[in-house]
């Protein structure tokens, strides 16, 4: 969430970075709001000192043995006055709650630093890393071979659950295996310490860093004797909400946390894109990384947060591009981001595989976290940073097609061989010492 008294005191500047954002701020609105909020709370504020200046008045009165009538008389003025506070009150709480509810819908603003564009075509490639592949035969998409191996089953994936659901066997369960305790491993050496979460959250929390109430068609939803459960979209929403509505201490800062868990999308609106293979699933599985920091040191974890998941590529061996999201490709809750594009042979495409945001403190704000600044006392929102490192079925489809041979076979990289000591596994399907 913005802050209400930075958009007011640069209105203009707000309004066309979140027009950008694909946001139209109602400025009327919006002052208006804000202005009935605060000359409400002043008049409660003033009418609260002048009944705390009558239950003065009737102290003395009382101690002096004035008059009853006289006493009785400043006692009605005062219930009266309470009543009138707690309409205001009332009020004010009501249209705190308005402007909240405006709020919630409105997206980070991007920073200076962001290019701006209208979507993904205009972000802009930062590097690219490692040697792309040469193949003296035609290479073939990761779910031809699968279907080849026998070890991906699209359609008992979809007899069990329908569209977008994949049943694995044999060596491709080993191979997720393995990356899942590579990607754990590697997150662990980045810094990152290992948490476990449940994979359903309230309102409240999938509130706090963003999905809802904006994203509530992309997410599964389950209920049961009336209690409301979301299932989560990324690790990022029940680890970030770890601290909820607490404050932490400065010297715990940084605070860096991995987790792997499944993920559950709806993926409104992606219907006839990524039909074939596992690319877009409704339910896959997924190592998070997820940062906490003070106000000033957002930007050094958000370069650290980049390291970790180029290290990831790295040391698959893979070629591919870092990209700067620009404006209107950015995420709801992102002032920057840089995305990972996996080069894909099969597909001949660079596809995403690591998106890396810095929140600053947008997803604090809503979900009210907080740490005490060592040096001022004071009470400040914590930054917040998230990246993937990385989705095991994407990382599976790139280590599918870059390590595909001609014969059919998928070579094991040696990254991975801790955990599955193979050489590769053959067109059959087998897995080959």
């Amino acid at each position: 969430m913005l802050d209400a008294k930075k958009i007011l005191a640069n209105m203009q500047e707000y309004k066309i970075k979140l027009k950008n954002k694909g946001f139209e701020l109602d400025e009327e609105y919006f002052i208006n709001l804000t202005n009935e909020i605060s000359k409400n709370k002043q008049q409660c504020e003033l009418l609260q000192s002048q009944r705390n200046s009558g239950s003065d008045k009737i102290g003395k009165l009382v101690q002096a043995k004035a008059d009853k009538a006289e006493i009785n008389a400043i006692k009605e003025e005062m219930t009266a006055l309470t009543e009138t506070i707690k309409e205001l009150e009332r009020f004010v709480k009501e249209k705190e709650k308005e402007l909240r509810d405006y709020m919630l819908y409105m997206p980070n603003v991007y920073d200076d630093t962001t290019p701006i564009g209208k979507d993904d075509s205009e972000n802009v490639v930062v590097a690219y890393y490692n040697d792309k592949p040469e193949f003296d035969f035609e290479p073939v998409e990761h779910y031809v071979l699968g279907e080849k191996m026998g070890i991906f089953d699209f359609e008992r994936g979809a007899k069990l659950a329908g569209a977008r659901f994949t049943v694995m066997n044999g060596a491709a369960t080993m191979l997720e295996m393995a990356i899942k305790n590579f990607l754990l491993e590697t997150a662990m050496e980045n810094g990152f310490t290992p948490v476990s979460v449940p994979f359903m959250v309230n309102r409240n929390i999938a509130e706090g860093t963003g999905q809802l109430p904006k994203f509530e068609e992309d997410m599964f939803k389950t209920t049961n004797e009336g209690k409301e459960l979301f299932l989560i979209p990324t690790a990022e929403v029940p680890v970030t909400n770890l601290f909820n509505n607490e404050i932490l201490k400065e010297e715990m800062l940084p605070i860096n946390y991995c987790a792997l868990t499944p993920c559950y999308r709806v993926e409104v609106g992606s219907a006839g894109r990524d039909v074939k293979g596992i690319f877009r699933q409704h339910q896959f599985e997924k190592v998070e990384m997820v940062k906490f920091c003070a106000s000033d040191k957002s930007w050094e974890e958000f370069d650290r947060l980049t390291a970790s998941a180029r290290r990831v590529l790295d040391k698959l061996g893979l070629h591919y591009r870092e990209v700067t999201l620009c404006s209107g490709d950015l995420g709801f809750g992102a002032c920057h981001c840089h995305d990972f594009e996996v080069w894909l042979p099969g597909q001949q495409k660079y596809r995403e595989i690591s998106s890396c945001s810095n929140y600053l403190d947008f997803q604090a704000r809503r979900a009210n976290i907080r740490y005490t600044n060592a040096t001022t006392k004071k009470n400040e929102f914590v930054c917040t940073l998230n990246g993937s490192a990385m989705p095991i079925g994407r990382t599976m489809i790139a280590i599918m097609e870059n390590y595909q041979q001609a014969d059919g076979s998928i070579l094991i990289p040696e990254a991975l061989k801790k955990w599955l000591p193979y050489t590769k596994i053959d067109a059959d399907g087998n897995l080959v010492k």
